[in-house]
């Protein structure tokens, strides 16, 4: 791959990702291909970013304190959604879910639940892994706003076919 700032070649190396990205500052992606050049330049190849959001969207379903600001924002852009629909979707109003995102207003318990149920049902997660995330994630939840705690995912765990699941963040 050439280099878009000086057009020499640049070499790839496989190497860690912080993938801020994606709105939230707590994702690493394991074994990424990254070009650096010498001028500086680095340009990071991140393949089936989809699939990625998606196990991205899944581990948020299963986190045990209430979801925060980015965290809501991605599960809404990653729906494809507007605000204003999101807001629709959940019973709300598109000022209300533009404080939650920007964290000028607490969300409630009882919205926290609905916007994780609401992403499973959009999103098409079988309802048995729903039923599983109810009956053992839901009641785990936590009132307490705790600091999003930083998780990493080997890039096979996306890339590939099937996505699986990593550990517990």
């Amino acid at each position: 791959m050439k280099c878009p700032t000086c057009k020499t070649e640049m070499p790839c190396a496989t190497a860690d990702h912080h993938y801020k990205e994606c709105g939230l500052d707590n994702v690493y992606l394991r074994g990424i291909e990254i070009h650096r050049c010498s001028c500086g330049e680095e340009i990071v190849s991140i393949p089936a970013v989809t699939k990625l959001h998606s196990l991205i969207g899944q581990i948020l379903l299963k986190k045990r304190s209430i979801l925060d600001g980015k965290e809501i924002k991605f599960l809404r852009k990653n729906l494809g959604l507007t605000g204003k629909k999101f807001a629709e979707f959940i019973g709300t109003d598109n000022a209300t879910v533009s404080r939650w995102e920007n964290e000028t207003q607490s969300i409630s318990k009882a919205h926290d639940r609905l916007i994780r149920l609401v992403y499973s049902t959009i999103k098409g997660i079988p309802q048995e892994e729903i039923k599983s995330v109810i009956q053992q994630d839901f009641a785990a939840i936590s009132d307490e706003k705790i600091e999003p705690q930083p998780f990493s995912i080997p890039c096979e765990q996306w890339s590939g076919g099937d996505i699986c699941l990593p550990e517990s963040p």
